[in-house]
């Protein structure tokens, strides 16, 4: 049995990828990144607001039980509390209850405060929707 040496040739014919190819690879995925994460950052805070919304509409809807079988808002029977945050931490329900009516505000915590378009949201007993920020209340609600 003879032990084959291969020569200097062979060696310079080794598979793999040169320097250039691999910079351009990273070279496009730095791209793909640039485009892509500045949306998704968006699609975050879109799906964040959907969290205040519910928890302003839900916390509505137990005030507006209480009023329809107590006859006022602010029944210390009503076990409406706040302030609370969502779920997920991104928004701080705060409000004035009285007996006659309520508003009902959702403010962004952390990272949703950055959030320009729809930032703070309000909702009063009469159903008026409201919003502060850049945005209208049709966009944001």
């Amino acid at each position: 049995m003879s032990l084959h040496r291969p020569s200097n040739a062979s060696l310079c014919h080794v598979a793999g990828f040169t320097l250039v190819e691999v910079c351009v690879v990273l070279v496009m995925l730095s791209g793909l990144a640039w485009l892509a994460i500045p949306s998704w950052l968006q699609h975050r805070l879109r799906l964040h607001r959907v969290d205040a919304r519910i928890e302003l509409v839900s916390t509505a809807q137990r005030l507006t039980g209480c009023f329809a079988r107590l006859g006022v808002y602010d029944n210390p029977a009503c076990t409406v509390a706040l302030p609370v945050a969502t779920a997920a931490n991104t928004y701080r329900l705060t409000g004035e209850i009285a007996a006659g009516g309520f508003l009902l505000r959702a403010e962004p915590l952390g990272d949703q405060a950055e959030d320009r378009e729809c930032s703070t949201y309000l909702l009063d007993h009469r159903g008026q929707r409201s919003v502060s920020g850049t945005g209208s209340p049709t966009l944001c609600w």
